[in-house]
C-alpha cells in the first residue's frame, strides 16, 4: 500500500481509543453475550488465565462466528480489539458497527502499515488485542498453518500471548471457550529471524490445539 493510500485509510477510519469504544463496546456486550448463550450455549474455561494490561489475545479460527464470540469471552471489563479485513468493516451497518465497537481495518496482501500501527497502539494503550494465528477460517479437515503476525505483535510490545481454543459454533449446541496460560514468546538474539518467527508461530499454534483436552 502507498503512502498516499495510508493516509486515506487514516482519514477513513481515524483511529478510537478504547474511551471512545467502550460506551459501545458495554451496550453491545450485554446484547451479545445473551445472544450467544442462548444460540450457542457458550461455557468459558480458565478465564482466570487472562492477564490484567496489555496482551495478544490467540483464537482458533473455524467459523465465521468466532470473531465475535473471542471478544466476548473476555469479561465486559476487558474490552477487546479486533483486527478484522477491510471487507468486513466496509460492509454497511455491521462494518460501521464494528468499527464503533474498536475493530480496525488490515488489507490483507499487502504491507499494511496503518494496521500495524493501530495494532501497537492498542496494546501500548493497554488493550487486548484479539488476533488469530491462522490468519483465516479452517474449515473442518484442512490443514491449519501458522502466520507469524500475532508474535511479531507480542515481540514489539512485551504483552505476552494468550493462547484460545474455540470449538466449532453451531447453533443450540454446547460451544466452548478455553484460555490457555498467558506467556512470553523466547528469542536468542535482539531481533527475531524469519525461522525464530515461524518457530514461535508453530509453537503458538501447538498451544492453541493442545487446549482441545479441556473441552469437555
Amino acid at each position: 500500500m502507498s503512502t498516499q493510500g495510508h493516509e486515506t485509510e487514516q482519514k477513513k477510519y481515524p483511529y478510537r481509543t478504547i474511551a471512545q469504544c467502550r460506551p459501545w463496546y458495554l451496550v453491545i456486550y450485554h446484547i451479545a453475550w445473551l445472544v450467544y448463550h442462548i444460540f450457542f450455549w457458550l461455557r468459558v474455561v480458565g478465564r482466570e488465565n487472562i492477564p490484567d494490561g496489555p496482551a495478544v489475545i490467540c483464537p482458533r479460527h473455524c467459523t465465521a462466528a468466532d470473531p465475535p464470540i473471542a471478544c466476548f469471552g473476555l469479561t465486559r471489563k476487558q474490552p477487546a480489539r479486533l483486527m478484522a479485513k477491510k471487507e468486513l468493516i466496509e460492509i454497511p451497518v455491521f462494518g460501521k458497527l464494528l468499527y464503533l465497537l474498536g475493530a480496525f481495518p488490515v488489507n490483507r496482501g499487502a504491507n499494511d502499515m496503518s494496521s500495524i500501527k493501530n495494532a501497537l497502539r492498542c496494546l501500548k494503550e493497554g488493550s487486548k488485542l484479539i488476533m488469530f494465528p491462522e490468519g483465516t477460517r479452517v474449515h473442518e479437515g484442512e490443514a491449519s498453518e501458522a502466520k507469524t503476525g500475532a508474535i511479531m505483535f507480542a515481540l514489539r510490545s512485551g504483552a505476552p500471548l494468550v493462547p484460545v481454543y474455540l470449538t466449532r459454533a453451531k447453533p443450540f449446541h454446547r460451544m466452548t471457550m478455553v484460555f490457555g496460560e498467558p506467556y512470553h514468546p523466547q528469542i536468542a538474539g535482539r531481533r527475531a529471524t524469519p525461522e525464530e518467527y515461524q518457530r514461535l508461530a508453530d509453537e503458538l499454534l501447538g498451544k492453541i490445539y493442545a487446549l482441545e483436552s479441556q473441552v469437555k
